[in-house]
């Protein structure tokens, strides 16, 4: 039976069957550049082989050889973007890390062909100029196509072009409107067709004036080829209408989403996961998960280990001077605060005439008569935070984190920042990503440290190996040319 009111109209509703454009166009167009990665991959294998072999060696090939190690190099790069998701639409307009995924994807399978060819003996068979050349030909030119394809699609998206993605939001309330609002100005090429009345009695927050027509309309425009997703707006529908309202829509040949409330669109980071069968927005992920922490641990470990061996020579003739310069420990000792706000005992090289650890510990500021004359040549090349790699290796730090803060100063900065503590859910590193930027030594205004705070939380929300040796390289160069050394 019939759904009275709306249900009613929209089945008894016909159209000549005209569409504007298939729904097809986007999501063939991410297949379509696998498709060309593929015969690049292959290409760039037979062409490197033909033109050093034929031209530059002058002898014979077998372009079979090359031609299935190419076959066996594109399906591997090709799967691995595929499986992670980078030939989706979005992923290709947005560009977003896109040239170090493929990077990194593209050395995974360049050591594993290594690794097959040795264990079957045939490595012999391959020049290394031809597997240096090809690897950088395969870069080059599938980066290329991918560039160009992210303009393409970026510029086929505006105003309803051909791989624009229509939306028409069901729910003329608030939560309709906002989402209408970020969609619109997403980099995913979203075309928001407009905003209808749902028809219902307790619609929410009305925003009568932004609807665009009632069910009836949208249901015109998409037996008419408009509409390419339906997405339900209605946040305080009670379970009966909202079962009602999918049942009118899932008639029309569109696809068919809910927003569930305004709360979602204010975590847009957040990611959909399934916690025991049931579908929630995961806000924040626990830091280092899984192989995360595994590779985070082996870093700190081996390239810790690395340093402290080749900087030991160092190390004694520092301790040595600082020992000379006058009475006193060599290192200074004093507690901060490591992962999940546990206390350890944080050691550099002494470099000033007091060895504060108490409630209130005063910040070094330039010109500081505390800080003796080797002292400010060790704090400006960041010399003294070389005893730090011994607390990398008892596992109280990392290479790479938010630099720890005496405790007087956590306690101070706790009450004043918003989710300063958030900086602990990682263990605290010798040098960081805020460090880097520019954000070392005094702090003396708050905004200091709450752009410190910021740089600190978006390592910690974004980490990666990469961002590691990332961090590391340009340590070299801030310990090089240094800024705001205190």
């Amino acid at each position: 039976m019939a759904e009275p009111g709306v249900k009613e109209t929209i089945d008894s509703f016909s159209t000549d069957g005209v569409r504007r454009r298939g729904p097809v166009a986007r999501a063939l167009f991410g297949d379509i550049v696998q498709f060309i990665d593929f015969l690049l991959v292959i290409v760039a294998s037979v062409a490197v082989a033909e033109v050093y072999h034929v031209f530059f060696l002058q002898t014979a090939i077998d372009l079979q050889n090359y031609a299935a190690a190419g076959i066996m190099g594109a399906t591997g790069l090709t799967a691995l973007l595929r499986r992670d998701g980078y030939y989706e639409f979005d992923q290709i307009a947005s560009a977003s890390k896109m040239m170090r995924a493929i990077v990194s994807r593209w050395a995974l399978v360049l050591l594993g062909l290594l690794a097959f060819g040795f264990a079957l003996k045939i490595s012999e068979n391959f020049s290394r100029v031809w597997l240096t050349s090809w690897s950088g030909a395969t870069l080059v030119s599938v980066i290329g196509v991918r560039l160009a394809a992210g303009e393409m699609a970026r510029r086929m998206s505006k105003d309803g072009g051909v791989f624009a993605r229509r939306v028409a939001v069901v729910g003329a309330t608030q939560l309709g409107v906002k989402f209408a609002e970020y969609a619109k100005n997403s980099p995913a090429g979203i075309y928001i067709v407009g905003i209808y009345d749902a028809g219902l009695i307790n619609n929410g927050d009305g925003n009568q004036n932004a609807a665009k027509g009632d069910l009836n309309d949208l249901a015109h425009a998409a037996r008419n080829g408009e509409v390419d997703d339906i997405v339900i707006a209605v946040p305080r529908a009670s379970g009966t209408e909202m079962e009602k309202l999918v049942r009118r829509l899932s008639i029309l040949p569109v696809s068919i989403a809910i927003c569930p409330n305004i709360h979602w669109l204010d975590h847009l980071g957040g990611a959909i996961s399934d916690v025991g069968g049931v579908r929630v927005l995961s806000l924040y992920r626990r830091p280092l998960e899984g192989w995360g922490g595994v590779l985070k641990t082996i870093e700190d470990y081996v390239l810790g280990a690395i340093a402290l061996v080749l900087l030991t020579p160092v190390m004694l003739v520092i301790a040595a001077a600082v020992k000379l310069q006058g009475k006193g420990p060599v290192l200074f000792a004093q507690k901060r605060h490591g992962f999940n706000n546990a206390v350890f005992k944080v050691y550099k090289f002494r470099t000033m005439t007091v060895a504060e650890d108490g409630d209130v510990v005063t910040q070094a500021k330039v010109g500081d008569a505390r800080i003796t004359p080797l002292g400010a040549i060790l704090r400006r090349y960041s010399l003294d935070e070389l005893p730090q790699l011994l607390n990398v290796i008892r596992g109280e730090m990392s290479l790479v984190g938010p630099r720890p803060h005496a405790l007087a100063h956590n306690h101070q900065y706790a009450q004043m920042i918003e989710n300063y503590s958030g900086r602990h859910k990682v263990k605290p590193g010798i040098t960081g990503w805020a460090q880097v930027n520019g954000f070392r030594g005094e702090t003396s205004e708050t905004e200091q440290m709450e752009d410190r705070v910021r740089y600190d939380l978006a390592y910690v929300d974004n980490w990666s190996l990469w961002f590691d040796i990332k961090i590391l390289f340009l340590t070299v160069k801030a310990v090089v040319f240094p800024k705001n050394a205190v």
